[in-house]
């Protein structure tokens, strides 16, 4: 994203990066007035997220008190995409300087999140340095999850994304620019001071036994309303306090816990939600279970028990040896769809299965020698 930098000479804003401390009670509201030739546009109306980027909210929310940000225009319109404003360059600058920098404005450093860059989604606009946020920021008309984890997502409108819409559909040039400016009024205008429900649990069902430990497993959830991300945790200990708990954060409705869990163990779960100003308390705790472990025995159709065949290594990288099949056998392997990723007839009692570069996961290996037909799994691991 383009994006400018402020005059040195407006050194109110520098206060952002000193040791004031801010504390916020939710998430900060604010009031964004759009207006054309005098003439108003509407309001879009924000909050920011203090729980997943102090820095940024802190930074807006200052400038708004010294009211940096009116008559600065939303300079950079792109229908289906977003706008960008906030340039101090487009106060009283000629439009070709808009999206220019100037050196002087303190930076704000990133602040990555799992969040996504859904439609009406407010985010900090940098240059080609990722720590170069200043005072530019631009809202999502249409989803652009391209720019996931790679700007710092800080706010969302409220209410007012049809003048979102309106100002994406202006006029404009060669360069982006509204043919007419378009200038703010940012005011703050309260807190959302809401705290989250917790999640509801969905899958897998609670108490759930047998769970095969050679799929992956999805731990799924419903959604709140406000939830932007929502917290993690499964472990062996129903306390969640041991080492071994694992915890992660998504912007999903769903969490992937990969193959190869130990066998014939139990595993606590549970979610919280995070609005942006407050998280939710957890989810009530749900469990699962392991299957026992099974061994690697063949699925056979009319074959001796002398003639089961020897696969290893199973798991491994990609490349399995199998052995003690009888000459001319033809071996196939499939994915999880049915699909045919490797054929081959043994010229003798061994074959290399060779699936190198194949995804991680479970495949099914056949082998038929025209009496009898052999079945095994195979499990690709990292």
């Amino acid at each position: 994203m383009k994006k400018v930098f402020i005059s040195s000479l407006l050194l109110l804003s520098l206060f952002v990066n000193s040791q004031t401390t801010y504390t916020y009670t939710g998430k900060p509201r604010f009031q964004i007035l759009a207006k054309r030739s005098n003439t108003v546009l509407g309001v879009i109306n924000v909050e920011l997220f203090p729980n997943i980027a102090p820095k940024h909210t802190r930074n807006f929310d200052s400038l708004v008190s010294t009211q940096f940000y009116d008559t600065t225009a939303f300079h950079r319109v792109i229908p289906g995409f977003m706008i960008q404003g906030g340039g101090p360059n487009s106060r009283h600058g000629a439009i070709s300087t808009w999206g220019q920098s100037q050196p002087g404005q303190p930076t704000v450093n990133a602040e990555f999140s799992k969040a996504k860059h859904l439609r009406g989604i407010l985010s900090a606009a940098r240059s080609s340095n990722i720590n170069s946020a200043t005072s530019q920021f631009f809202i999502c008309q249409a989803a652009a999850l391209h720019l996931d984890n790679n700007y710092s997502i800080y706010g969302r409108v409220t209410s007012g994304i049809n003048f979102v819409d309106t100002i994406a559909n202006a006029p404009r040039d060669a360069n982006d620019n509204p043919l007419v400016k378009i200038e703010m009024f940012v005011t703050y205008i309260g807190s959302n001071d809401s705290v989250p429900n917790p999640p509801a649990l969905l899958t897998p069902t609670n108490g759930l036994t047998d769970v095969d430990t050679l799929f992956q497993l999805q731990l799924k959830w419903l959604a709140q309303p406000d939830g932007i991300l929502y917290n993690v945790q499964y472990s062996q200990d129903s306390t969640f306090t041991t080492p071994s708990t694992y915890t992660a954060v998504t912007a999903n409705l769903y969490h992937v816990i990969p193959s190869g869990l130990p066998s014939n163990t139990k595993y606590f779960w549970r979610i919280r939600t995070n609005n942006g100003g407050h998280f939710s308390a957890y989810s009530p705790v749900w469990n699962f279970k392991t299957a026992a472990p099974i061994s690697d025995v063949s699925i056979k159709t009319n074959v001796n028990s002398e003639s089961i065949s020897v696969l290893y290594p199973n798991p491994s990288n990609g490349k399995f040896n199998l052995k003690q099949i009888e000459k001319g056998s033809v071996i196939e392997v499939t994915d999880v769809t049915g699909k045919l990723v490797f054929q081959t007839i043994a010229k003798d009692s061994s074959v290399v299965i060779d699936l190198s570069g194949k995804e991680v996961g479970v495949y099914e290996l056949s082998i038929k020698n025209g009496k009898s037909t052999i079945n095994k799994k195979l499990i690709i691991a990292k």
